[in-house]
C-alpha cells in the first residue's frame, strides 16, 4: 500500500484496518492522480527492471498491495503469468479486484500482513515488490523481513522495494520535518487537516533508513547484490533492487 496511508498493524483490528483504509481513502486517491510521491516513475522503473529480466513468464508478489492501481497498470502486457496481492484491508483489495481486470494472468488476493507473506504464499514468486510499507517495521524487523523473502526466492528471483530515505545526518526528527516541508510547498491539492493527517501518520509511523542503510540489510540478509536504481526528485523514496545472481 503506497505510503502515508497504510495504518499501522500493532493494536488496529482488521475491522479497525478498513475504517482507517476507508477515512484516508480521498486524500490517497488526491496523492495518486497528482503523482505527488512519484508513483509513476518508481513503477516504470520497476517495469522496466522485471522486462528486461525475464524473457519469460513470470509470478509477482505484490506485498502491501492495497487497491494495486499502479501494480495492474506497471504489469499490464507483460509476461506475468501469476500475481499474488496481500495486503491487511479487505476493501482494499475489493478495489484491487478490479483494477486487475488489466492484466491476463490467474490472482490470488489475499488477507494478512505483508510481513508474513511467507505463510500464504506456496510457490517461489519470481518477483517480490513492496510500495511504501517496509520502512514501518524497524530496523531488525526489517532484514528478518528481507531474509525471509531472501529464501523465498529462486536463484534468478528479484526483489524491489520503493521506500523513503534520511540524507546524510538526518534522524526521525529532522526528516519528519524535511518530509513537511516538501510536502507543504509541492502537495497543494490537499486540505490543510488533509496534511495534517499525512504528517501525523508519517511522525508516528515512518522509519527510514540511509540509502546505505537499505542496501546493507539487503546484502545482510543474503542478497548478492543491491543497489538503489531510481530516487524521486525531492529525495524522499528510492526503489531499491535486491538479486541473488
Amino acid at each position: 500500500m503506497p505510503g502515508f496511508h497504510h495504518p499501522l498493524r500493532n493494536g488496529h483490528s482488521q475491522e479497525e484496518v478498513t475504517e482507517i483504509f476507508r477515512r484516508h481513502w480521498d486524500i490517497y486517491r488526491k496523492v495518486v492522480v497528482n503523482d505527488y510521491m512519484s508513483h509513476k516513475a518508481a513503477y516504470g522503473k520497476l517495469r522496466d527492471i522485471i522486462t528486461g529480466a525475464f524473457g519469460r513468464p513470470f509470478s509477482f508478489a505484490d506485498l502491501a498491495c492495497g487497491d494495486a492501481y499502479w501494480s495492474s497498470r506497471c504489469l499490464a502486457g507483460t509476461q506475468v503469468d501469476e500475481y499474488t496481492g496481500i495486503d491487511l484491508s479487505e476493501w482494499a483489495l475489493e478495489l484491487a479486484e478490479k483494477e486487475l481486470d488489466k492484466i491476463r494472468a490467474p490472482r490470488r488476493l489475499i488477507t494478512g500482513d505483508f510481513d508474513e507473506f511467507d505463510e500464504y504464499i506456496d510457490s517461489p514468486p519470481d518477483v517480490v515488490w513492496v510500495g511504501l510499507s517496509v520502512h514501518h517495521l524497524p530496523t531488525d524487523e526489517k532484514e528478518r523481513f528481507m531474509k525471509k523473502v531472501r529464501e523465498a526466492l529462486p536463484k534468478d528471483g528479484l526483489f524491489l522495494i520503493y521506500e523513503p530515505i534520511f540524507v546524510e545526518g538526518e534522524d526521525g526528527t529532522t526528516y519528519t520535518g524535511r518530509f513537511e516541508d516538501v510536502v507543504r510547498r509541492n502537495w497543494t491539492g490537499l486540505t490543510p487537516d488533509e496534511l495534517e493527517t499525512v504528517f501525523d501518520h508519517v511522525r508516528k509511523s515512518d522509519l527510514p533508513e540511509l540509502p546505505s542503510k537499505w542496501l546493507s540489510l539487503g546484502r545482510d540478509a543474503g542478497f548478492t547484490t543491491a543497489e538503489a536504481v531510481y530516487t524521486d526528485p525531492t529525495d524522499l523514496y528510492t526503489v531499491f533492487k535486491y538479486s541473488a545472481a
